[in-house]
């Protein structure tokens, strides 16, 4: 068994087939209680924690086994919301809520909300999409980097990234890797995917998008796709350049 972590991502071969697939999330301050910094639902913060954990598992082509939560506080009322919001998130990906687990803090009070989220999957090892761009390759992004207010009460947002684009740009041949970003932005995860792949990033001029800003809990993925297939890659949402890959 090989065990190797790769961006976010722990990837485990389990044999020469099949490669296991975990990553996971955390949400701190972030609920209704008072010691919470930003007061908004613990269902948003849950919903938007399972969707990091789940975007970085299913972008590498992935698919879901299992997602459990660990909620540092008490089931009633925090831990239900927190359920519930990430319920909310495996529906939207089509996903069974058999496959959640969990836990729960029921022996002491707490002033804060905390909550975890981890997610495994499996990929077919000739399959999977990690460290898989290739020179003269084009870096997309798609969606739009949105944190907080922008997106807290929102149950869809048509300028952020949603899992239906993102399986239609799995079952494209000539997208070769995808990498969802968060909190450090466009430029840092296009930067390391590049550095992952030995291969230079060629920033594109003129941006019309702020490639520092943050995209919070996954607002946007950055795609190394074949030029042949922008067109293509354009139609499915918010689409933009961001740079070239060379050697």
């Amino acid at each position: 068994m090989m065990i190797k972590k790769v961006r976010d991502l722990t990837l485990i071969s389990i044999d020469k087939e099949k490669v296991m697939v975990v990553a996971c999330d955390g949400a701190g301050g972030i609920g209704k209680k008072e010691g919470d910094t930003f007061k908004t639902d613990p269902f948003y913060a849950a919903k938007f924690t399972a969707r990091v954990a789940l975007m970085e598992v299913i972008c590498c082509k992935a698919k879901i086994v299992t997602l459990t939560n660990v909620v540092c506080n008490e089931m009633e009322p925090t831990g239900s919301r927190v359920i519930e919001g990430i319920t909310k998130e495996l529906e939207a990906l089509g996903l069974n809520i058999n496959v959640l687990n969990g836990s729960t803090e029921e022996n002491f009070k707490t002033l804060s909300t905390g909550i975890g989220v981890t997610v495994i999957g499996l990929a077919n090892t000739n399959e999977i999409k990690v460290n898989k761009a290739k020179d003269n390759d084009i870096i997309i992004s798609l969606g739009l980097p949105k944190l907080g207010t922008e997106m807290s009460s929102l149950d869809y947002d048509s300028e952020i990234v949603n899992y239906n684009q993102i399986n239609k740009l799995l079952e494209m041949e000539d997208v070769h890797e995808i990498v969802p970003v968060g909190s450090k932005g466009i430029l840092y995860e296009s930067e390391k995917l590049a550095e992952n792949n030995s291969l230079n990033l060629i920033l594109k001029n003129n941006l019309s998008i702020d490639i520092r800003r943050t995209a919070g809990p996954a607002s946007v993925i950055i795609a190394s796709i074949d030029e042949s297939i922008l067109h293509e890659v354009s139609g499915l949402g918010i689409v933009n350049v961001i740079g070239r890959l060379n050697k």
